[in-house]
């Protein structure tokens, strides 16, 4: 009789207990074939390992493929693999020669800005490339000038400050066709503006710090430092903020835009003091009699600074400097020892002012005409006694001259004669560096260089300038923008003499005659003029004769005009140095 069957769900080995495997057998037991393998399977009799499982798929039984003979599917796989070959092949083509293209790098790069004009345009290939191969265009015109080495084509282009586009072209032949590239950047040449609206020094208790308080305005998005630290810029460009600095340093503050133009300001931190002063001329600052006569004067009276000439309107410096152009023009003389002069007017407490006359040069003039001013006929212009303000040369040269002074202990650097020629047929002027710029920016960006340069020396500037500049005429065709030049400098000197006014200017029938009220006018106009800059006033007064002899009388009128219009600073000048001590109070009202 059979045994019973025994089932169990632990697949083992053995799916009867105590048994090894056998195979099934339904119907006839000695049949070892299974007659329904398929229906075992179901029952859980096989093994699941051993399970084979059929699929239809449109009709074709796939779960048979796999016992079909060897070499049945040659024709498929050759297909297949052909396929897999073609594929291949075009994923090396694509990404080894279409998808990398042969235009390396651009420069500028795209989207960024450059701060330097003309502008050096360039584009780099991962191959040498010949110049009949490449095409440059810059703003859709074609590019003849072009430079090509290797796998590097450049040229440098002129373009205004603006966006600007350029375009490469490269025709290489092969495989790789014809390759394009086009992209845009920005050329900004131009510093950031940079405006200091308030300050306030105040000394430390220990004496040798002071807090400085400022507060401004510059270029939004603009890296902004003071002092060597770094300071956020509010979102529309306002800053405000106080450091503590050193009183013998000056303390810089500069703005960078986004394309790395920098503008710098500087505070100086030597005490301000409201300077009443008189005009020195370089013989009597040689003179020791000369300096005791005037040290008594500012003894004796409420005067407190002077002003010496350095290098006057006749070219002549008042000692000796290492300078090709001053050796060349036969300027320096020995006239001063700058560090004994400014000990001197130091240990009597008085403050100084080197004047530098710039752009009045004759000895330049003379002996190096290539900086002078010309006619059209090509001769020296006019009296022969000016050099040409676009010249570079030449404002080096006077800010050496001023950087020399800064460095004995001057307090201030007054620069004179900064501007063109006014007297004679100026329409004939003609100047050898001249270019683009106005009259006015030459100026203004003359002041901004010197500003730059003397900042490290903690040097107060001044400039001295027409009396008229403030008035409806303007910049009289010299340069003198009043308003631009607030910006630059620390005090603004008008030569407000009344003998220099016209008859009938402001209304007065006789300047000359009437002093006090020719000055108040031209306060007036002043006032107005540099409103809302850190600049201040400090005007030169007369205390000379010309048509009508100055009594003492008539240099206070002036003095008080300008008290009266809220400016506690004067300067007197007199080309023989002989001032009205009756014009001055007693050095008990100081």
């Amino acid at each position: 009789m059979p045994r019973k069957k025994v089932f169990t769900s632990n697949r083992k080995d053995n799916v009867f207990l105590g048994q090894k495997r056998q195979s099934l057998s339904f119907g006839d037991e000695s049949d070892n074939k299974p007659r329904n393998r398929v229906s075992a399977e179901i029952g859980g009799i096989l093994p699941k390992e051993k399970k084979e499982k059929t699929h239809r798929f449109k009709g074709i039984n796939l779960g048979r493929v796999s016992r079909l003979k060897p070499g049945s599917l040659s024709g498929i796989k050759i297909a297949l693999i052909a396929t897999c070959l073609g594929v291949a092949g075009f994923l090396v083509w694509f990404l080894f020669f279409v998808y990398p293209s042969p235009i390396q790098s651009l420069s500028p790069q795209r989207g960024n800005s450059t701060n330097s004009s003309p502008v050096k345009v360039e584009a780099k290939f991962s191959n040498d490339v010949k110049p009949d191969e490449v095409t440059l265009k810059v703003d859709g015109r074609k590019v003849d000038n072009l430079e090509v080495k290797g796998k590097t084509v450049t040229a440098t282009v002129p373009l205004a400050d603006g966006k600007h586009n350029a375009e490469v072209d490269l025709n290489g032949g092969g495989i790789m066709g014809k390759r394009n590239s086009r992209w845009e950047f920005n050329v900004d040449t131009s510093p950031p503006d940079l405006k200091i609206e308030k300050s306030k020094i105040t000394d430390d208790d220990n004496g040798e710090n002071v807090t400085v308080e400022l507060s401004g305005k510059t270029e939004a998005g603009s890296q902004l430092k003071i002092g060597g630290q770094e300071f956020t810029v509010e979102p529309k460009g306002t800053f405000k903020t106080s450091i503590l600095a050193d009183k013998t340093e000056s303390v810089e503050i500069s703005a960078t835009d986004k394309a790395g133009n920098v503008s710098k300001q500087y505070i100086v931190t030597q005490e301000a003091i409201d300077a009443k002063g008189i005009h020195i001329s370089v013989y009597i600052a040689s003179s020791d009699s000369g300096m005791d006569k005037m040290i008594s004067l500012i003894d004796r009276t409420e005067l407190n600074a002077v002003q010496i000439d350095l290098k006057d309107e006749y070219g002549q410096l008042a000692f000796t400097m290492d300078d090709p152009i001053a050796e060349r023009a036969n300027s320096n003389t020995k006239y001063v020892k700058l560090d004994a002069c400014v000990d001197r007017l130091r240990h009597n407490d008085i403050y100084s002012i080197a004047r530098v006359v710039v752009f009045k040069d004759p000895k330049v003039a003379a002996n190096c005409p290539e900086f002078a001013v010309r006619d059209t006929s090509g001769n020296l212009w006019g009296d022969k006694k000016w050099v040409d303000p676009y010249c570079k040369e030449i404002w080096d040269y006077n800010i050496d001259i001023a950087i020399a002074a800064a460095k004995a202990g001057f307090n201030e650097i007054q620069f004179d004669y900064t501007r063109f020629p006014s007297d004679g047929a100026t329409n004939s002027c003609v100047f050898p560096f001249q270019d683009d710029r106005e009259k006015g920016q030459v100026i203004d960006q003359f002041l901004s260089y010197a500003r730059e340069r003397l900042g490290e020396y903690n040097v107060f500037i001044s400039i001295d300038i027409f009396g008229l500049t403030a008035s409806d005429q303007g910049d009289m065709g010299i340069g003198q923008n009043v308003a631009a030049i607030a910006q630059r400098v620390d005090y603004i000197s008008p030569m407000v003499y009344p003998s220099h006014y016209n008859t009938g200017e402001y209304g007065i029938k006789s300047p000359e005659s009437n002093p006090g009220d020719t000055v108040a006018a031209s306060m007036k106009d002043f006032n107005k003029k540099i409103g809302g800059s850190m600049a201040k006033l400090r005007p030169w007064l007369q205390d000379f004769s010309l048509k009508i002899t100055y009594s003492p009388d008539m240099v206070r009128r002036q003095i008080d005009a300008v008290e009266n219009a809220g400016v506690n600073e004067w300067l007197l000048w007199d080309p023989d140095c002989t001032y009205s001590e009756d014009a001055l109070k007693k050095s008990n009202s100081k």
